[in-house]
């Protein structure tokens, strides 16, 4: 019962996101991550399993220190008494690279590990979503768009909405005629014609497409 009303709240979730220009598999995944980069910060930093996890790593991927630092900032609330201690834990690593020893940082970074569950949770929770042909047709008239990579990978799914395919063609069609009209009313001859929504954002939905 439980995992029902979780699938049912994520597949709202999904909802949600088709009306930001955006991969939402990406943002899903970004949102999963960034939870528990506050959790751990918040509440887990003393926790001597998650400290073991991190000296593992050994640390953070560059990614995601650059993904920490951000979140950080954003959250001054969470000090920096704590990530101090996390770093603190690498302190023997980080000295014999100073005395000219190779190690690679972030090779078993935690956070890459959470970051591949959540992604492969949320292509399933994807392909159930489109799975239906009124979810299917509110995603092709979104503003939202899988990204190539996340793209490719369902595709790879043979339980997948055989019209997805036509779907993904047809945005990127609208996409790029967006964008062709968005160029044309640039022209001072054509300016005094609205912009729409998608002729706007069409060069950040190709952005995101490609990232």
């Amino acid at each position: 019962m439980k995992k029902e009303v979780e699938s049912g709240y994520l597949l709202g979730k999904i909802d949600e996101l088709l009306d930001r220009v955006g991969c939402p598999i990406c943002d899903l995944t970004f949102e999963s991550v960034d939870d528990n980069i506050d959790a751990l910060f918040y509440e887990n930093v003393n926790d001597p399993s998650e400290r073991k996890k991190f000296s593992a790593g050994p640390g953070f991927c560059s990614k995601h220190l650059k993904m920490v630092e951000d979140h950080l900032k954003v959250h001054p609330e969470l000090g920096i008494l704590g990530v101090s201690v996390l770093y603190g834990t690498l302190s023997e690593d980080l000295q014999k690279v100073g005395d000219g020893n190779k190690i690679e940082f972030g090779e078993n970074c935690q956070l890459c590990a959470i970051e591949r569950d959540s992604e492969k949770r949320y292509l399933d929770l994807f392909a159930q979503y489109i799975s239906n042909d009124e979810r299917l047709k509110k995603y092709e008239n979104s503003v939202s768009m899988l990204c190539l990579r996340h793209f490719n990978e369902l595709t790879k799914n043979p339980n997948i909405n055989p019209d997805f395919k036509r779907v993904q063609s047809s945005k990127m069609e609208k996409v790029l005629n967006a964008l062709k009209e968005f160029i044309r009313k640039s022209d001072y001859r054509y300016s005094k014609e609205p912009v729409s929504l998608m002729e706007g954002e069409a060069w950040r939905m190709i952005s995101k497409f490609l990232s």
